[in-house]
């Protein structure tokens, strides 16, 4: 068995903090689900061995995920007009991921929005020299977040699916749209908003590795991009020798449903998903 390099850098803390239960709308505030409501979840899914080769681990498949607390129109016998599912970014261990999943939530419903709301929560926890891992392990979450929207969508087809994901969580995304395409499903998400999207700007156009995807497996694809995102600006140019669509927009011709818009106003690249400082009022405002 390959000796985890990840694995070893993990605290007790952290390991024991990835096994405890998320938070869940109490009966009471079900109506409106006050709370995020669960959690899909793929930790300790992926790991990189001593060599720096990303491998799945024992007991796990190219689709399977987990999912802890309720997931309104699969766990329970509701049917949500719509479902929101972030997806967090780099240097999240379980805990941190919940704190971002309960932020998210409260800045949706500071915009009245009283869809429930789901984090995807996967290994992303590492070191700064391990970002092409992660990048890679981002990437094969792309099959697992698919099957779950798919079996999501066939268990409250009445449902719309919006995604919201930050950061390196936009490769997961993007990736998901191309696991649709790529299998030929018919899946359509409602919505995809990306805030601050650590992926290349060339990627999501038309003709980009992404563009047909996002053409034909959403209904809506909205980019928010900060000029003066010193993270993406700095540590993803140099990481990847290219600028990510969350810094200056797109590079070329926009697919036909994709819009993008200039947040620099957002205080700083942790902060798009979070109440008062980030850009949540946009996305909702842009929802349709």
């Amino acid at each position: 068995m390959d000796i985890s390099r990840r694995a070893f850098l993990k605290t007790t803390a952290v390991g024991t903090a990835a096994t405890c239960g998320v938070g869940t709308a109490s009966a009471t505030a079900a109506s409106r689900y006050d709370s995020y409501s669960g959690v899909v979840r793929t930790r300790d899914h992926f790991d990189i061995s001593f060599w720096g080769d990303v491998y799945r681990t024992d007991g796990h498949s190219r689709t399977d995920y987990e999912t802890t607390g309720t997931i309104p129109g699969m766990t329970d016998d509701s049917e949500p007009s719509e479902l929101v599912v972030f997806v967090h970014g780099w240097k999240h261990d379980a805990v941190e991921a919940r704190a971002k999943f309960r932020k998210v939530t409260e800045a949706l419903r500071g915009q009245d929005v009283s869809a429930p709301v789901v984090g995807y929560s996967w290994d992303s926890e590492g070191e700064t020299l391990q970002w092409w891992d992660f990048v890679e392990i981002a990437d094969l979450n792309a099959d697992k977040l698919g099957t779950f929207v798919r079996d999501y969508q066939a268990a409250s087809p009445g449902t719309d699916v919006r995604v919201i994901a930050h950061s390196l969580g936009a490769k997961t995304v993007v990736e998901c749209l191309e696991f649709f395409m790529d299998r030929g499903y018919d899946t359509s998400i409602r919505s995809v908003d990306l805030l601050g999207g650590a992926v290349d700007d060339d990627e999501v156009a038309t003709g980009g590795e992404y563009g047909q995807a996002i053409a034909d497996h959403c209904e809506h694809f909205r980019n928010y991009y900060k000029t003066d995102d010193e993270t993406l600006e700095t540590d993803y140019r140099l990481a990847e020798w290219d600028t990510a669509v969350g810094h200056q927009g797109i590079e070329g011709e926009a697919p036909h449903n994709y819009e993008e818009y200039d947040v620099t106003y957002v205080t700083g690249h942790d902060d798009y998903p979070k109440p008062e400082k980030g850009c949540i009022p946009d996305v909702v405002g842009n929802w349709q």
